[in-house]
């Protein structure tokens, strides 16, 4: 029977090098917040990649974590042989007697190895699959954290700014904001303090794990107002709809869900102070309040503003209508490179056209133009239905998380009959809402149309039975 014998490593100094490595471990452990076990196995895992690289074998190999000499090795059980023919697993008897001088022929003895030892390539194996593994390590660490978050105001520091991207300091991780997340204009200085909307967290091959933040998405707006504003965040007053054009102008539609709460005097707060903290954090981009009504027409009016509508003609079938301003206010009403215009078409959900008291007073000098206008809103504008007769909330609809509903509502689709007009597409278009996350939705659709379509059958079926 072999006689086991083990090298003991009181025997050796440690060396420097393998204190250094013992101190990146706690380092790691502290700084980083990593469990100490996943370290060890990280680090286990990497000093057998160069065991295994040396001698294309580790199952004879184990890792010793010393803490109290702030050492760690590798312990290789070999065979004393005559001669060597596996490295790795057996030891010639000379070199066996001088760790142990009463070794003999069929002994197994522990031997202590460093990953210095292995040379450069072994050490370079060792320092990649450590590496790669912490790597994986953090990411799922920073997708634990900040997925929950996902949507929620954030504040940070900015780092560094290269190839249009801005680079921030979360706190725990680093986040990127694409220039097309950035707000145009605006200004990003090394280590400002910024406030940024936490959009997405990306896996993207071979870069890994990327935390999206913006300033220009129109959620950024809203949970600014959440965060200003206390009867919105306490659901006493609500945003029904948001329209921005990032660095120029924003409309935001809210109402009240009590009478005796204004809803723009709430969001404009005492003397204006709510607005103007929202404004100056946007750098001056303008903020415009606007009331909701359930009547298309004064609904409209109010989301044109800052201009004043003279008239306005809704056509509430095919969703347009036709704007007229006083001369005066042809421009404000546009606004610039027509942004006023498609910001309130895009709140209301209304093709908007604005015309000048003078344009549409020519427009109308002949007859016949006179009698298309009278046929095309011929009918007075009806009041927008209540809720109970437009259609049914998306809430009963079953499978849509609150965050579906959420962005559905902010894309104007408020009644499950708006959604099941939508084609896949659309969704997709929307921001917020992927590819699986649409087919999700209209998965959910599909179910609930199957089931009213067996509902239906079997009235008809009832109905058959009756007449019989």
């Amino acid at each position: 029977m072999a006689r086991t014998k083990t090298l003991k490593s009181t025997k050796q100094a440690t060396p420097e090098s393998s204190k250094l490595f013992y101190e990146e471990i706690h380092k790691l452990v502290s700084d980083k917040g990593f469990d100490r076990n996943e370290v060890m196995a990280v680090v286990e895992a990497g000093l057998l990649a160069a065991y295994r690289k040396k001698y294309k074998i580790s199952e004879n190999a184990r890792v010793v974590f010393d803490r109290e000499k702030e050492d760690v090795y590798i312990v290789s059980r070999r065979t004393v042989v005559d001669k060597v023919v596996l490295p790795g697993m057996q030891i010639e008897l000379n070199e066996a007697r001088k760790i142990k001088p009463d070794a003999q022929i069929g002994d197994e003895i522990d031997i202590i190895e460093r990953v210095g030892d292995y040379g450069r390539s072994a050490a370079h194996t060792a320092l990649q699959v450590v590496s790669q593994r912490l790597k994986i390590l953090e990411q799922n660490k920073i997708r634990q954290e900040y997925s929950s978050k996902i949507g929620e105001l954030m504040n940070g520091y900015i780092l560094r700014k290269k190839n249009d991207t801005v680079y921030i300091d979360l706190g725990k991780a680093e986040a990127i904001m694409p220039l097309r997340h950035q707000i145009p204009g605006e200004k990003y200085r090394v280590e400002d303090k910024i406030k940024v909307l936490l959009l997405s967290i990306e896996n993207e091959p071979p870069v890994g794990l990327k935390i999206i933040v913006s300033r220009a998405d129109k959620r950024f707006v809203q949970k600014l107002f959440e965060m200003e504003v206390p009867e919105i965040y306490d659901k006493i007053v609500e945003i029904v709809a948001i329209a921005r054009a990032p660095g120029i102008r924003t409309k935001i539609v809210v109402a009240s869900n009590r009478s005796d709460v204004d809803p723009v005097g709430a969001c404009v707060g005492m003397r204006g102070v709510r607005i103007q903290a929202i404004v100056r954090e946007l750098g001056n981009e303008r903020i415009d309040i606007v009331a909701y009504s359930r009547d298309p027409a004064e609904f409209i009016k109010n989301a044109m503003t800052p201009a004043n509508p003279v008239e306005i003609k809704v056509d509430s079938k095919n969703k347009e209508a036709l704007v007229i301003v006083p001369d005066k206010e042809l421009a404000i009403a546009i606004g610039k490179d027509g942004t006023n215009v498609k910001l309130a078409s895009q709140v209301t959900g209304y093709k908007l056209d604005v015309k000048s008291h003078s344009q549409f007073s020519e427009e109308m000098a002949s007859p016949e133009a006179r009698r298309r206008l009278d046929e095309l809103f011929s009918k007075p504008p009806k009041e927008i239905p209540s809720q109970e007769e437009e259609g049914t909330p998306l809430e009963e609809l079953p499978g849509l998380t609150s965050r579906i509903i959420r962005i559905l509502k902010q894309n104007n689709i408020r009644y499950i009959e708006d959604l099941v007009s939508l084609q896949e597409e659309e969704l997709i278009n929307m921001e917020g809402i992927g590819r699986a996350t649409a087919k999700q939705i209209m998965a959910i659709l599909a179910e609930n149309v199957e089931f009213e379509e067996e509902e239906g059958e079997e009235e008809v079926q009832q109905n058959k039975e009756e007449k019989s």
